[in-house]
């Protein structure tokens, strides 16, 4: 090989990264609702990179043990890449367990609020959860005994929005850095640009439709494809996403 000829370069890709948004710590607690977080999507959440999020740690709470929270993330296979909004942990800390420090998400109110786990004496939680904006904008209509949310505004980037037992629809768009779950289909009236993820709970005849496919990656009941293999001749055209055995396919719509 020629010496000149150089063996490296620097790539700028657009990469969206899940954050763990801590609303409070409990090492038990954080144990069993990450195991039943990964359950819904277990090839989607094994080695997934993250970044661990304090913004919405009250300030007069402890800090987690950073060595004990990385343990539980990696036990659940997260990969913690990096730590979000608490300048209260030493860097050199952060630096020596292999954690880069991000600056503010810059998102406010657009960081999804998980509902925390309920005591078995509290009512159970709803079956749709959501951003508080998305939900002002939604209906549940009862088709055939199942579920279908219909969402009339965009979701933006930062949202997410699962429907257990039953379809989504968006009738807008879904912008980067959102994401959309569901355990039946998923529809999109317009651009698909976010995380679109459908048969959740293990349905294979789930499928995906969009207006114009520019998802950053969409899965049907695990199995997933990344924006990189979506960039096809389908790139930004109405598609409809299906599974083909364990292949997920696009078609034109």
């Amino acid at each position: 090989m020629n010496s000149d000829t150089p063996l490296f370069q620097f790539k700028n890709s657009r990469v969206s990264l899940n954050e763990l948004v801590l609303l409070d710590y409990d090492e038990s607690r954080l144990k069993a609702e990450l195991e039943r977080h990964a359950a819904r999507l277990p090839s989607l959440f094994r080695q997934m990179p993250v970044l661990l999020n304090f913004e919405r740690l009250p300030a007069d709470k402890p800090l987690p043990p950073l060595d004990e929270l990385l343990a539980v993330c990696r036990d659940s296979e997260l990969k913690p890449i990096g730590i979000r909004g608490s300048s209260r942990y030493d860097e050199a800390l952060c630096q020596s367990l292999g954690l880069s420090c991000f600056g503010a998400s810059g998102r406010g109110e657009r960081v999804r609020e998980e509902k925390p786990a309920e005591s078995p004496s509290q009512p159970e939680p709803e079956s749709v959860s959501e951003t508080s904006e998305v939900a002002a904008t939604a209906e549940v209509v009862e088709e055939n005994g199942s579920k279908t949310r219909i969402l009339t505004t965009p979701v933006r980037s930062g949202q997410q929005v699962y429907v257990q037992g039953g379809d989504l629809i968006v009738l807008s768009s879904v912008g980067a850095g959102a994401e959309v779950m569901a355990d039946g289909n998923i529809h999109v009236y317009g651009p698909l640009r976010g995380r679109a993820m459908a048969g959740v709970s293990g349905d294979s005849s789930a499928r995906i439709f969009c207006q114009s496919l520019e998802a950053e990656l969409i899965s049907i009941a695990g199995y997933f494809k990344a924006c990189e293999d979506l960039q096809s001749e389908h790139w930004k055209k109405p598609v409809q996403a299906h599974l083909s055995g364990t292949r997920l396919d696009t078609v034109l719509l």
